[in-house]
This record gives C-alpha cells, sequence and structure tokens, in this order.
C-alpha cells in the first residue's frame, strides 16, 4: 500500500556526489514523491547543498550543540528530528537507522510506521574507529568505555523503536540479530537506492568529454572517497601499469579523487554524479577496488550505465551477481590485472557482463527500493 506523507531521516543535506552518506536518503524521498506520496527529508544543515528532488521539501535541522563531536551527537539530531515529524506521517524512514530513538508520540498500533535502514552496525564502527587510536591513561580508558556503553545503548534504542529493519547485506542482519536480540521476523532485505542522472550522454559524447578515442580500451576507477588510497586507486594504477604494455592507446580515467601524472592515466577529482556516470559510459571495464566496508554504490552506477565490474572477492553484494560482475581471485594486483587483461580482450565476454549487470541493476533504483520498503512496512514486525 502506497503511503500518502512519508518524512525520511537523512544523515545530511543533498549533495551532487552519489557516494555521500546522505545520497540513498535522498534517492528515496525523491522515489516516495515519485509514487505520489507528501514527502519531506528532515537533516542536519550542512555547506553547498544542491537542489531537493522534485516534489521533495527540505527541513534543516541545527544540530545540537551540547555535545559538539561526541558519540552521541547523532542520537541528539535523531531526537531534534523526532520532534519534526509532520502530525500526519504515516511512514518515516531513517536511512541510516544510526543511533538513539526519535521518540514521536504514537499509540502502539497507530501511525507513523517508522522504518530503519540499517548501514552499518554503529557499535562495530565504533570499535574499529577507535581501535586506531588506543586510549591513553586511565581517564581516557573510562571515557571510551562510556562512549561505547552510550553507542550500544543508543543503538538499541534506535532499533527497537523502529516497526521494520532493512539491511542491503545478509551479515549486517545476522549481526545486529546477534548483538541487540532482534527478532529475525523484523528485519528484512532491501538493496541500497542508487540514483542515476536524469539522462546518460552517448558513448561518443562521453568520450568527447574526457578527451579520449573512440579506439582505444578505457578502464575506470571511480572513487568512493576523494583519498586514493582508501578508494583503492593505488591498485587500480598498480593493475592498469601491468596491463598497458599489452593494449595499445589504453587509459586509466579516475574519477572523484586526484592522482600523480604518469603515461595513460587522467583524474578528474570533481565528485558529482553527471562526472561518475559520464565517465562510466565512456568505459570499457569499471575497477570497483576500494577499502572502504559495505557496499560500493558504482557498482549499480557501472551496471546500470552497461559498464562491465571488475570487483574484490570481498565486496558486498545484495545477492550473488553471477555474470553480472567479475571477481578477482584475490586483492593482489597482479590477480586483478590478469582479469583485466582477459576482460579488455574479449569484447564479447565485456558484452555478456554487461548485458547481465544491466539486468542485476535494476533492483537499486529508487522506486522498485521505495516499493519494498513500503511493501515490508505495512505488515509490522511487531
Amino acid at each position: 500500500m502506497r503511503s500518502r506523507s512519508v518524512d525520511v531521516v537523512a544523515d545530511g543535506p543533498p549533495s551532487a556526489d552519489p557516494y555521500d552518506p546522505a545520497a540513498p536518503a535522498w534517492a528515496l524521498a525523491g522515489a516516495f514523491a515519485a509514487r505520489g506520496a507528501t514527502v519531506r527529508v528532515l537533516h542536519p544543515t550542512g555547506p553547498n547543498p544542491t537542489a531537493t528532488p522534485e516534489g521533495v521539501t527540505s527541513v534543516p535541522l541545527e544540530p545540537p550543540h551540547r555535545h559538539p563531536g561526541a558519540a552521541i551527537e547523532p542520537a541528539e539530531l535523531a531526537r531534534a528530528a523526532g520532534h519534526r515529524i509532520a502530525p500526519g506521517a504515516e511512514l518515516v524512514v531513517r536511512d541510516p537507522s544510526g543511533l538513539g530513538p526519535l521518540g514521536v508520540a504514537r499509540k502502539s498500533s497507530g501511525p507513523p510506521t517508522i522504518v530503519g535502514l540499517v548501514r552499518r552496525v554503529e557499535l562495530a564502527a565504533f570499535d574499529r574507529e577507535r581501535s586506531g587510536r588506543p586510549p591513553v591513561g586511565f581517564v581516557d580508558r573510562i571515557d571510551t568505555w562510556r562512549d561505547r556503553r552510550s553507542v550500544r545503548r543508543l543503538e538499541r534504542l534506535a532499533l527497537a523503536e523502529a516497526d521494520r529493519l532493512f539491511c542491503d547485506e545478509a551479515g549486517l542482519a545476522t549481526s545486529i540479530a546477534k548483538e541487540y536480540a532482534v527478532p529475525e521476523r523484523k528485519i528484512r532485505p532491501v538493496p541500497t537506492a542508487v540514483a542515476l542522472p536524469p539522462g546518460l550522454p552517448s558513448r561518443e559524447a562521453a568520450r568527447a568529454r574526457f578527451k579520449l578515442p573512440l579506439d582505444v580500451p578505457v578502464v575506470v576507477a571511480p572513487a568512493a572517497v576523494d583519498r586514493a588510497e582508501l578508494a583503492g586507486i593505488d591498485r587500480a594504477r598498480e593493475a592498469f601499469r601491468r596491463v598497458r604494455s599489452l593494449f595499445v592507446g589504453v587509459r586509466l580515467v579516475i574519477v572523484g579523487a586526484g592522482a600523480p601524472v604518469e603515461p595513460g592515466v587522467q583524474a578528474h577529482p570533481e565528485r558529482d554524479l553527471a562526472t561518475f556516470a559520464s565517465a562510466l559510459v565512456a568505459g570499457d571495464v569499471a575497477l570497483l577496488l576500494g577499502r572502504i566496508p559495505g557496499f560500493d554504490p558504482g557498482v549499480a552506477l557501472a551496471q546500470a550505465t552497461g559498464c562491465p565490474v571488475l570487483a574484490l572477492p570481498g565486496a558486498p553484494f545484495p545477492s550473488p551477481p553471477g555474470e553480472a560482475a567479475r571477481i578477482a581471485p584475490s586483492d593482489d594486483a597482479g590477480d586483478v590485472a590478469s582479469v583485466l587483461a582477459e576482460l579488455l580482450a574479449d569484447p564479447a565476454l565485456r558484452r555478456t557482463i554487461a548485458g547481465a549487470g544491466r539486468e542485476y541493476s535494476v533492483q537499486f533504483a529508487p522506486e522498485r527500493v521505495a516499493e519494498q520498503i513500503e511493501s515490508g512496512a505495512s505488515r509490522r514486525a511487531g
């Protein structure tokens, strides 16, 4: 059943960057609006927000200043958003589920229905972040222990408040069920919503934009973040070096991060959806080799534009990709280069992967994800 009024709680303002943490929430908001709902997005203020999706109302929230930078700050923002939920909202979508309850006043069986999209286990993320800087001294250990206890309590409250939880990875569902004793009937799978630009250029126009000849193979490395190493750009450059002598004129196009000048490589640090999509339209193979946990939206973008995907063995997919992507045997640049060379040498294989990829990418369409969320939320888990 379609909801007539939807409030979305997002991590940030609208952004042109498809890798922005708030991008899935805004993509969903636009999809709910396209399905005929009155949609508002409650979000913290931020620098230089882009235009909101058509039919969506932006509700900026001034971040609380009681604990700036503290682990519990997101929970304070959630509470602030809860105070601004529209009285007639039928569905409230938290993306991500995050920390702390919204505190929306409602009857046990009445609206709004609250759903949370779990992008990561916040407690595990806290542990990973703190493991990189061990506590110094007794006071620091006590502060870390208190922060961890607060994160666990607030994440438990956020998960408990939701009527339904959605995860884009099976491992996440297992982790939250185990850590917080969440009933399995409350958790449903749903892919990440990934928006495409309203129109894609032709291959000729895309190559002209990047000054690429039409008759040379092109490898594209989308960077999930502008930090090249974290985005796996070093791996992409090394794999490219190993195949460059085998293919006349082959180019590597890095998008979203800078790179040192070297033969055959060009870098475009712009981080907007149109640039990412145009580069992928121009490409013959997309290298997704990042070191960031979680699903890489670049997979969906590449597949939707018809660019075959080459990913690492640990890359998470919402379901087995089959022929929709090639998976390297290991993270080693030599293994990646071997598969890359195979793809560049076999146009028929690339066409097969591209065709399967287009079919696989349909599941990431925001309107399809919004439909699944509404369907799953229509029957509360209890």
